[in-house]
């Protein structure tokens, strides 16, 4: 995977930088608030969704159950706390349980639930 440091100008903000996630410890002073923008792909989004119900901050609950507003905080707030590694791979491991043909039925409707949230939360550009 590779991170490209150069500035793009032609993806918008989906998010328009309202929520903000703290992670000074409260033992110490917060000093600035960085603003950061990041590029994902569509199966980044979905492994982060799903990384943030099932492994961190979620109850587990279905991605169709799930608000617009609380699919992009479990977004954002995996894309902050995770490697981008970890991003690339859990975004691969989606990608492959997407496609038609894979073996397990009730992974891969959960899955395509998880890319219908992803869809409602940040449409694709062109489409809002």
């Amino acid at each position: 995977m590779t991170i490209s440091l150069e500035h793009l100008t032609d993806v918008p903000s989906t998010c328009g930088m309202t929520e903000q996630h703290t992670i000074v410890d409260p033992y110490d002073e917060p000093h600035a608030v960085v603003g950061i923008r990041v590029v994902v792909s569509r199966d980044h989004l979905a492994a982060a969704v799903d990384m943030g119900i099932n492994k961190y901050y979620g109850d587990g609950r279905h991605p169709d159950s799930l608000t617009v507003a609380e699919v992009r905080y479990f977004a954002e707030a995996y894309i902050l706390s995770e490697s981008a590694l970890e991003l690339q791979k859990g975004a691969e491991a989606m990608a492959q349980m997407a496609e038609p043909d894979f073996y397990d039925r009730a992974t891969h409707a959960l899955v395509l639930a998880m890319y219908r949230a992803v869809d409602r939360a940040y449409p694709r550009v062109g489409e809002r």
